[in-house]
């Protein structure tokens, strides 16, 4: 991860936590994260919004103006005073940071856990809805995973969630009888 990218994700969490603890108190929190979406999604796949969005040269009272028209009536007000509030702040790249970071608060809030799950082989849903069960009873939360499939681990399964990981891949346990299997064993000298 590049610095630039470790200093973005740190101003994204600090602008998510706030939405997300003032958008809560007013009870709104699910519909300011459908409002972040659908103001990203717009902005993203409209190149001339795009461009006078995130064009430096344009002034902050034309965005204001274009924010103000585009979206007033699809999103909440406090969704629409944050857009304007990173615009103004010159932080309108960070967007899609700080809902990832809103996405990651709201989950733990309603506590759901969304690890990736990699396999060798794509799953069936029997094996999907095995390996959720067995999440959900040793971790207490709802999981909601996304799956990778990656045919370099060989077998078994890597879980991947809060910066932390279950590797269960037979890649890695072979690794692993490698290394003991060659530690200190200089042919016979211990």
């Amino acid at each position: 991860m590049k610095i630039g990218d470790v200093k973005h994700i740190k101003i994204a969490k600090k602008y998510a936590l706030a939405l997300f603890q003032s958008a809560s108190e007013l009870n709104i929190s699910d519909k300011v994260y459908q409002d972040l979406l659908f103001v990203f999604e717009t902005i993203n796949t409209n190149s001339e919004l795009s461009s006078a969005l995130y064009n430096p040269v344009v002034i902050f009272e034309d965005k204001k103006d274009i924010i103000n028209k585009l979206f007033s009536v699809h999103v909440d007000v406090k969704s629409l005073d944050f857009i304007l509030l990173l615009i103004e702040n010159g932080r309108l790249n960070v967007l899609s940071e700080v809902i990832n970071q809103y996405l990651s608060i709201l989950n733990k809030n309603r506590n759901i856990l969304t690890p990736e799950i990699i396999s060798a082989v794509e799953l069936n849903e029997e094996q999907k809805s095995r390996i959720i069960n067995r999440l959900e009873m040793k971790l207490s939360k709802k999981v909601i995973p996304e799956y990778t499939v990656n045919p370099d681990i060989i077998g078994g399964l890597i879980v991947e969630f809060d910066d932390k990981t279950i590797d269960c891949s037979i890649n890695t346990k072979f690794e692993t009888m490698k290394k003991q299997l060659t530690k200190g064993n200089n042919y016979g000298n211990n």
